[in-house]
């Protein structure tokens, strides 16, 4: 009988959120036994793997898989923040399973050549000239972007939805093993919040992955220093201020479709306004509560992904995949496909071998 990969057990788990202990409850069996499994010392029987499928709600094949799970602290340079150990391996599980299902959909679609550069900070200048580039090589009219994933998802990165399970994780960026750029976002926030942390996953891409990076560099401060000039660039900025003031702020929000919180931070990292007129303000928006929520009548609209509903919908409508089918190319059941994909339109074309 062949083994299952083990790896893939422990990340069934994870991604259902279950313990080691926890699971064993659910399987009758010992945590030893469980133990050993996970760490490829026993071989699962037959009954236990039986059991693994009918609990981890996953089909057989998922545990034979032998793709690579990324370790977290490859993927992403978010400081570990303070959410509980279980909703962090549960978000990463799930994370890398996403990743896999990707890389596997790939090998039928083409998408459109990625069109990002790296950018050594040291060697080519800081954060907010890279952004400048970027505008540039993406021939980004001046003032606002409009439709920030559209524009990022035109130029080949796939921009995916994504529920980590807690409010402190705003996002992450990586690579596939193919070398496939994907931004990963929290669903459950506000489009404002969203716009920025996925501006911010993109300057990651181009600044931090592929080189070795310096302890003492702050690469969040680095990757924020990037989203804000790429959302607000300072010459279009600089020039649409008259005055200082939460009608002000407000209005520029409505303008910029980013918050006021890091439009007021973006007025101070910029020398626009004194130490008195930023702490002033920000005392006035606590007091109304703006900086837990901000007025419901500047609400940004989330923006909608599509390339990723695009590439399962190639399957299902020129590939003439069942649902069923694309689960099974995927090792996952139709309630997880269900959930985790589905959607809209195309733009790229099939791989004929």
């Amino acid at each position: 009988m062949r083994e299952i990969n083990s790896k893939m057990l422990v990340l069934a788990r994870e991604a259902r959120g279950y313990t080691q202990k926890e699971l064993c409850e659910l399987l009758g069996i010992t945590q030893g036994s469980l133990s050993k499994i996970e760490k490829g010392i026993q071989t699962a029987s037959v009954e236990n793997i039986e059991k693994f499928c009918n609990v981890l709600k996953y089909p057989e094949s998922f545990f034979y898989q032998q793709d690579n799970i990324y370790n977290p602290d490859l993927i992403y340079y978010r400081r570990r923040i303070a959410v509980k150990k279980k909703v962090l391996l549960k978000a990463e599980a799930k994370l890398n399973i996403v990743r896999m299902n990707i890389e596997k959909l790939l090998s039928s679609v083409e998408l459109p050549e990625d069109n990002l550069f790296q950018w050594d900070v040291e060697k080519n200048g800081t954060p907010e000239e890279a952004a400048i580039t970027l505008r540039q090589q993406w021939k980004i009219p001046k003032g606002r972007i409009d439709d920030l994933v559209k524009l990022i998802e035109d130029n080949g990165i796939i921009v995916i939805p994504f529920d980590f399970g807690a409010d402190k994780f705003d996002g992450l960026s990586m690579y596939t093993t193919k070398n496939e750029p994907l931004i990963f976002y929290n669903s459950n926030m506000p489009g404002d919040r969203q716009r920025l942390t996925i501006a911010h996953e993109l300057g990651h891409l181009i600044m931090h992955f592929g080189r070795i990076i310096d302890i003492e560099r702050d690469v969040e401060k680095e990757a924020m220093k990037f989203a804000s000039e790429l959302l607000v660039p300072e010459k279009e900025f600089k020039s649409t201020i008259v005055s200082f003031d939460l009608r002000t702020l407000a209005n520029l929000k409505l303008y910029w479709r980013v918050s006021m919180g890091s439009l007021l931070y973006r007025c101070k990292a910029l020398d626009m306004i004194t130490d008195n007129q930023y702490r002033y303000l920000w005392q006035q928006m606590s007091m109304l509560g703006y900086k837990t929520k901000e007025p419901k009548e500047l609400e940004v609209m989330s923006e909608t992904p599509t390339l990723l509903t695009e590439i399962i919908e190639k399957y299902s409508d020129e590939l003439e995949y069942s649902k069923a089918e694309i689960a099974g190319l995927l090792n996952i059941n139709q309630d997880d496909l269900q959930e985790m994909y589905f959607k809209k339109e195309t733009r790229f074309k099939i791989i004929r071998n």
